[in-house]
């Protein structure tokens, strides 16, 4: 990971055809999750932050839940 780089402010844009706001994540943040393309992102807000992670499965979710 690339503490206290440069790489680590992004800034927030907006798709000029649609309006939607975006923010691009750099690749070797990707590369450390082990995310790739069309991996979901579950968005969290907590407090004055937002928290990115990668959604949890539902069915391992459940699958964890029924073997207890």
């Amino acid at each position: 990971m690339k503490k206290n780089s440069s790489e680590n402010f992004r800034s927030l844009q907006v798709d000029p055809i649609n309006g939607d706001y975006y923010v691009i994540i750099p690749e070797w943040i990707v590369n450390d999750l082990n995310w790739y393309e069309d991996t979901e992102i579950e968005f969290t807000i907590d407090g004055k932050e937002i928290i990115l992670s990668e959604k949890k499965d539902d069915w391992n979710t459940l699958s964890h839940i029924f073997k207890k």
